[in-house]
């Protein structure tokens, strides 16, 4: 047992002087690792919690006339405020559709960059320039006065001439 005891502590102080494999003729370097702790889990909002999206606001349709004037897509009333030409296109060098007297409403399908306005007139689509229209409807009685004493006075006129007429074919 003394045998196997020595060799144990022989066996143990080979081992010793080694160092267990340290070579203090070689560099060493240490490494320091920072640790950063795990982010903690926040929980995810619930549904009622959640921020809504907001609505998209709806954009105004716009389109062009065929020479390429853009025109809002807009319904609106109009009164000639003068006799006004109605054309084929947002220009006033384009066609001539037809004409309408001071007074005439126009419905409104658009307006143009331009400051025309497009109309539907007799179900055709023309435009009309902005400059002769207005949104405001013409006084009704006064125009239908006028009217009314025009007519009358184109009848008393037709009546004394028709008297007269036939006065003298009486004498």
């Amino acid at each position: 047992m003394k045998k196997s005891l020595w060799l144990v502590l022989v066996l143990g102080l080979a081992f010793a002087a080694q160092g267990c494999g340290f070579d203090p003729t070689i560099d060493s370097s240490v490494m320091i690792v920072k640790v950063t702790p795990t982010p903690e889990v926040t929980p995810t909002p619930e549904a009622s919690e959640a921020t809504p999206t907001p609505e998209a606001t709806p954009t105004p349709a716009a389109e062009q006339t065929a020479s390429g004037v853009k025109v809002e897509v807009k319904s609106g009333t109009y009164y000639a405020s003068s006799e006004l030409n109605l054309r084929s296109d947002a220009s006033s060098d384009a066609d001539l559709i037809s004409s309408v007297a001071a007074g005439t409403q126009l419905n409104s399908t658009g307006v143009c960059e331009n400051g025309w306005i497009r109309v539907d007139y007799n179900g055709q689509t023309c435009y009309a320039s902005g400059d002769f229209v207005t949104t405001t409807a013409p006084a009704a009685d006064a125009g239908e006065t006028a009217a009314d004493t025009s007519a009358d006075a184109g009848e008393t006129a037709a009546d004394t001439s028709a008297d007269t007429s036939y006065d003298e074919s009486a004498e």
